[in-house]
């Protein structure tokens, strides 16, 4: 079933709730007056002190009922009484008409192939400690949403070339995933050698025949620079910091851009510069980042891209001494929407 409307309110959902917590009870009032929640559901609502938390739960409620009832509530806030109230409504996108764009195929179980490359232990850097708690996470998100997952554990850079031209033959499947967390430097990511795979070498292999109009997505954990605003106490990726308590996954400028191949999504942790930040008793910001979004919005339908936006919005929060902002770069032909096998 197609989500359109759904979707819409998860797009919109920040401005949502700014601009309708102007008046929240009037809100309500008309929410429950359309019968779109219960009376229980109204009088629960209404009994939430904070108007932003009031509006952030009524629209949880709303994604939760479905595609029919966001679609009713969109219309609801076309009424007079509520552009009067809100009038920043009137030429919000929320009222577009959908744009219809087509979707990758995904109805193979399994979907495809995740790779996870996750390198810890290295010959002269420095451990990167939490970076299983990453893997793990990964690991059980891309299972639950239908793939098979191959774990590839502290790989010199050759191993993780060989791996990867090995894997380029025999992949298949509606979709392909890799993760790669490492350190980096401005070449590219680091083996446990400290030698180099750049992300060309790393995609590469995946743009043969075998894979000609699917999609293939990149989740790099790395860092792309040695800036750093101040030192706070997690880990940011990368084999520089000595003493520090950050660990950063790259050097210099990680300078890498999105190839002319098409159905590619290249995600990475931070932009160029700039460290990428991880807790070794919980792991990177960006890929625990990632695995809950991939939790909270696949089952609603969310494309994938948009879920990358979530990400960056949640990462980009985090830090008080210091900030992280993933990027991603897309040369994708359709919409990507990844569902769990169950669901």
């Amino acid at each position: 079933m197609d989500k359109k409307y759904l979707q819409r309110i998860v797009k919109d959902k920040v401005f949502l709730i700014e601009t309708l917590s102007v008046d929240a009870e009037f809100i309500l009032q008309n929410v429950q007056q359309a019968k779109l929640i219960t009376q229980r559901e109204y009088m629960n609502l209404t009994d939430i002190s904070e108007r932003q938390k009031r509006i952030i739960n009524l629209l949880d409620k709303l994604i939760g009922k479905g595609e029919e009832t966001c679609r009713n509530f969109i219309d609801l806030l076309r009424n007079d009484s509520i552009l009067e109230m809100c009038p920043t409504l009137k030429d919000h996108a929320i009222f577009d008409a959908p744009v219809q764009v087509s979707q990758y195929k995904i109805s193979q179980i399994p979907r495809g192939i995740c790779v996870i490359f996750n390198n810890v232990h290295f010959t002269t850097m420095k451990e990167r400690s939490g970076s299983d708690k990453d893997q793990n996470y990964l690991d059980k998100v891309f299972r639950w949403l239908g793939f098979k997952v191959e774990v590839h554990k502290n790989k010199t850079a050759d191993e993780m070339k060989n791996l990867l031209t090995d894997l380029g033959k025999t992949v298949d499947g509606d979709c392909f995933v890799c993760c790669v967390l490492s350190h980096g430097n401005k070449e590219g990511v680091c083996g446990t050698d400290g030698d180099v795979v750049s992300v060309d070498e790393i995609r590469e292999p995946f743009t043969g025949q075998r894979l000609a109009g699917k999609p293939k997505l990149f989740f790099i954990q790395a860092c792309r620079g040695s800036k750093n605003q101040h030192r706070v106490k997690v880990q940011a990726d990368a084999p520089e910091d000595g003493e520090s308590e950050m660990e950063v996954d790259g050097g210099d400028d990680f300078d890498v851009t999105i190839p002319a191949d098409t159905d590619f999504l290249i995600a990475r942790s931070t932009t160029d510069g700039h460290y990428s930040y991880r807790k070794p008793e919980e792991g990177s910001w960006f890929i625990q980042s990632l695995c809950q979004n991939l939790e909270k919005h696949c089952p609603l339908g969310t494309d994938i891209p948009t879920i990358l936006i979530c990400v960056n919005n949640d990462v980009s929060s985090k830090g008080i001494k210091c900030a992280q902002m993933p990027v991603h770069e897309v040369a994708m032909r359709k919409k990507l929407i990844l569902q769990p096998v169950n669901h």
